[in-house]
This record gives C-alpha cells, sequence and structure tokens, in this order.
C-alpha cells in the first residue's frame, strides 16, 4: 500500500465521518465537502480518474452551494 491509497482512505473516512458526527447539518456539509476536495485530489493522483473526479466535483459544489448560498440554520 502506497501513500496515495492513504488519500483515497482518508477520502472515505471523511465521507462517512460526515454522516456520523452530528445532527447539525452546517458540519456534515463541511466535512463532507472536505471529503469530496479529498476525493477529488485522489483522483488526480491515480492519473486522472474520471470516474472519481467528475462524481466528487459535483459533491463538492452542491456541499459548498449550501454552505455558502443558502446557508441552512443548525439543526
Amino acid at each position: 500500500m502506497n501513500w496515495i491509497d492513504w488519500v483515497g482512505y482518508a477520502a472515505a473516512a471523511l465521507v462517512v465521518t460526515s454522516f456520523l458526527v452530528s445532527s447539525n447539518v452546517r458540519v456534515i456539509r463541511t466535512i463532507n465537502f472536505f471529503g469530496a476536495a479529498v476525493f477529488i485530489i485522489y483522483g488526480f493522483l491515480l492519473d486522472v480518474n474520471l470516474p472519481i473526479i467528475i462524481p466528487n466535483v459535483f459533491i463538492a459544489a452542491i456541499q459548498l452551494y449550501y454552505l455558502i448560498v443558502k446557508k441552512e440554520k443548525a439543526a
């Protein structure tokens, strides 16, 4: 196992953690955004793996939209 694999595991851990940590939607979206961002980096480290990059770009954009534009209230 090399360091690139660890980047993928870190991304997966962030995404899973985002669903476990809190009932606060902003916290969930923030952690999930960082998980998607790390998955994007991971996709590029795998020589531009588009099946990893493309959905995570959309996920990160959706999370940023709700965090910045919509500014949902804490649950």
